[in-house]
């Protein structure tokens, strides 16, 4: 348990993963936490063909939360020796679950990353943390090897300093997992440059005063219905603002609204696939060349019915309740046919072809 609103889970793929009960919603897929950010976000970069060449990458995690899509980004990088130096942006509302992120039983197997999390996050912990990764009922959740670490700033007459305990403990992480027994991981740690800044307050705000010059975005915010600030066309225009020509924008979203928001915020947009040819998300590009799959004429029509009107969020500043009830209000004014009616109509057109054919 984080607090009384977050609750940890174990996914499938023996993952942990959270539920937020004030939001009703879980973080991750059930089927495994670390699989789904593979699966939907950081595969669908094709980061060999379309950024490996580059010298500098520049990311931007929205809504980090434990931090699957950041570690799964960085072993993949690590796995494909792309030697570029890296910065990457959180934008995470809930500071502690950005803390307790490196602890995680994450099936990561590049053990590098939890010592890169912890140095560029060093100066924000504390010692009230470190007793939240000891709480019992947090353990089973959490890497019995970093918990052992944990255990000495812990331990009865250990003297929290700080920045200083958790240099100690940077050191000890150092010397277990980089030092030269594993040369693959030093070899890593010398050629890249990672740089990680945090961002602790609503992600709408934290865009406004953002620089850009972003390669890739992943956006990994609760379900457009449940919280749809996040999923807005003037929050997709904002990003769109803020990336590079060549740059990617993923997320686990297939819904007809959040694509026509990005169309209409000038972004191609795709389909992503899983490896049973089922799409389980969206791509989005300022260059069409990035896009692999997409959007078909079903897709297209969807976007024309009642289940493709996207939200707005003039401001940037609108609660949850009042970007639903503009959006219930604009639907009703619209009059558009119903997702139903043309799935059904579309089906029934696609017979009809099949039977002249």
């Amino acid at each position: 348990m984080i607090d009384e609103n977050i609750d940890f889970c174990l996914t499938q793929d023996g993952s942990a993963g959270l539920f937020n009960k004030e939001v009703n919603d879980i973080y991750h897929s059930t089927y495994g936490a670390k699989a789904e950010a593979l699966e939907k976000f950081v595969r669908p970069l094709n980061l060999r063909k379309n950024f490996a060449q580059k010298k500098f990458l520049k990311v931007l995690d929205i809504c980090y939360g434990i931090g699957y899509n950041t570690k799964t980004f960085l072993e993949e990088v690590i796995k494909l020796n792309i030697n570029s130096k890296i910065e990457i942006d959180i934008l995470e509302y809930d500071k502690r679950l950005v803390l307790i992120s490196p602890f995680i039983k994450d099936n990561i197997k590049t053990d590098i990353i939890s010592y890169i999390l912890f140095k560029n996050l060093s100066d924000i912990y504390d010692s009230d943390m470190f007793s939240l990764i000891d709480l019992p009922e947090n353990r089973k959740f959490l890497r019995a090897d970093l918990r052992r670490f944990n255990k000495k700033i812990l331990s009865p007459g250990y003297n929290f300093k700080g920045l200083n305990s958790i240099r100690a403990f940077l050191h000890n992480i150092y010397y277990h997992y980089v030092s030269n027994r594993n040369k693959k991981h030093l070899k890593c740690l010398k050629n890249n440059v990672f740089k990680i800044s945090t961002y602790f307050e609503d992600a709408r705000k934290s865009i406004l005063d953002l620089s850009g010059g972003y390669d890739i975005v992943f956006l990994d915010a609760f379900t457009p219905a449940k919280l749809p600030t996040l999923w807005s066309l003037e929050f997709f225009t904002r990003l769109y603002e803020l990336m590079n020509e060549k740059s990617m924008l993923v997320t686990y979203s297939n819904s007809a609204a959040v694509r026509h928001a990005m169309i209409e915020a000038g972004f191609f947009v795709g389909k992503i696939f899983d490896k049973h040819g089922r799409a389980c998300g969206t791509v989005a590009s300022r260059s069409d060349e990035l896009i692999q799959n997409k959007l078909d004429d079903y897709d297209r029509g969807l976007m024309r019915t009642n289940a493709g009107v996207y939200f707005r969020d003039k401001n940037l500043d609108s609660s949850a309740e009042e970007i639903l009830r503009e959006w219930e209000e604009r639907k009703r004014s619209l009059n558009l046919p119903s997702s139903s009616s043309f799935i059904k109509k579309y089906k029934k057109q696609r017979e009809d072809r099949c039977l002249i054919l």
